[in-house]
């Protein structure tokens, strides 16, 4: 029994399926509905963590960004990243670039293009970053990824290797029994009971609560929660084509990311201790000043500083990291941490801490830890396979979309195929059998999409399809948007 589909959630269900075990996943809201679509959208293998002298983290994430591109081609893709160095801040350009070279090293074997430095007239062309007290910019490459959808195509992997894996599943008590533990779940308005010999909680933000429901469960974590903010902004005018790397007056760290097509520019992350009763996290006043205050220190934009009046949308997520109280927030490691308690010859296994861009390779490390626990399984199988809907490299996923049917727009074709991947077959062939699956119930959004939806990737209300199963909130318009959050409650 997996408590919690985030992305460690998943991956571990995903996994688990795929050795022979015999798995449930519940969470309570919707997939990746906390953390695990509040991140930075990156596939990373995190830069700053160089200087905390966390190499085998990085050398790992470098590894999995390496795995994702190519077994998650339609979510996760290469992403140029510039970063400027001022006279003013404390990271001189040889520290820089020395630091980009040993993440070069560290990604052997990748194929990511190696780092550098922008020529002058390479710096001169780019559109918006300021030039007082600039000394060089570098360059170096990483990924972005669709968070949200990671988390979906690991849950559906899961479920088509024979999983029992549902969203608005709520885990509300667990006994302990001579072997294992006796589970009672909601859903749908009903109550059941079910046994599970071996527990994992993944219910990040409220791992705690879940352990508090069973006696002499591990032992108490440093739990820190940590929260990350970003704001989207319009994309300005000639658009950002690469990514930055921006370092604040605290070396703190903080991207610009173009978004979304070219369409947005997203920014963040913030470093602040949360206290209390975890729950929906939310970027604060303070956070969304300081974001922009570093955006505007960076860039000039020919309409102005860029203020509160042109944020898109925000969102902020909660890091549950294993960390002293007196760390700072943006040193503490994210490393996972594992906590177990047995129960004759079952037990449970509580998980803080780990990245998006390790999920895979937390899974391995949670299996493990359960085999040696003594549940019997088969052996690891996850590298270098193809996540749900990930068979088609990007050139191949371009031209089925180029080639698909004439019913639905290019725009729409190509927002499916990196959005669903191969399973962009399954939307084409149902149109085909029923031509009237191809009616736009709002511009850009066939039928066929919202049953999808619905019958394949569990989505039950507006929010689920336009923020995790896409993106489209930020591209419809507020018609658009109402229509498809009625056609939710009427279907």
């Amino acid at each position: 029994m997996i408590v919690g589909g985030g992305i460690h959630g998943a991956a571990i269900a995903r996994d688990a399926a795929g050795r022979g075990l015999k798995v449930m996943l519940a969470e309570r809201e919707d997939y990746a509905s906390f953390t695990s679509s509040a991140s930075s959208k990156l596939a990373h293998g995190g830069l700053r963590y160089l200087e905390h002298m966390e190499f085998g983290l990085v050398r790992e994430s470098l590894s999995e960004r390496a795995g994702l591109l190519k077994t998650a081609p339609h979510l996760v893709s290469p992403l140029k990243f510039l970063l400027p160095v001022f006279d003013w801040q404390k990271r001189s350009a040889w520290f820089v670039h020395t630091g980009l070279a040993l993440y070069d090293l560290l990604s052997l074997g990748g194929e990511m293009p190696g780092s550098g430095r922008l020529s002058q007239d390479e710096v001169d062309a780019l559109p918006h970053l300021r030039r007082d007290h600039l000394k060089a910019v570098l360059h170096y490459h990483d990924a972005h990824a669709d968070d949200a959808r990671l988390t979906l195509s690991a849950a559906l992997d899961a479920r088509a290797r024979g999983a029992d894996v549902a969203n608005r599943r709520a885990v509300t008590a667990i006994v302990p029994r001579e072997n294992g533990y006796t589970v009672t779940i909601s859903e749908g308005g009903k109550t059941k009971e079910i046994g599970a010999r071996f527990i994992v909680n993944t219910a990040g933000p409220f791992v705690d609560a879940v352990d508090a429901m069973i006696p002499n469960g591990p032992s108490p974590k440093n739990i820190r929660f940590v929260r990350g903010s970003h704001i989207v902004l319009p994309m300005p005018d000639p658009p950002e084509t690469c990514a930055y790397t921006l370092q604040d007056e605290g070396e703190r760290i903080i991207f610009t990311i173009p978004w979304l097509a070219g369409n947005f520019l997203m920014i963040g992350t913030t470093d602040i201790p949360q206290a209390g009763a975890p729950g929906h996290a939310v970027c604060s006043a303070e956070e969304k000043k300081y974001l922009l205050d570093a955006y505007n220190r960076y860039f000039a934009r020919a309409g102005g500083a860029a203020t509160e009046s042109d944020i898109v949308c925000d969102w902020a997520g909660l890091r549950t990291l294993h960390g002293s109280p007196d760390e700072a927030p943006s040193r503490i490691t994210r490393e996972v941490t594992l906590e177990t308690a047995t129960q004759g010859t079952g037990g449970f296994l509580s998980l803080v801490g780990g990245k998006l861009t390790t999920h895979r390779a937390t899974a391995e490390q949670v299996l493990t830890k359960l085999q040696a626990m003594g549940l019997d399984m088969g052996p690891a199988w996850t590298k270098g396979v193809p996540q749900y809907g990930g068979t088609l490299d990007r050139d191949a996923l371009r031209t089925r979309a180029e080639e698909g049917p004439t019913e639905v727009s290019p725009q729409t074709r190509r927002r499916w195929a990196f959005t669903y991947g191969d399973k962009i077959e399954y939307l084409f062939a149902r149109m085909e059998s029923d031509p009237g699956l191809a009616e736009g119930i709002v511009p850009g959004v066939p039928r066929v999409e919202l049953e999808h939806a619905v019958s394949v990737e569990d989505a039950s209300t507006g929010e689920d399809f336009l923020w995790r199963r896409t993106k489209l909130q930020l591209t419809l318009d507020d018609a658009a948007r109402e229509t498809i959050e009625d056609w939710f409650v009427k279907n």
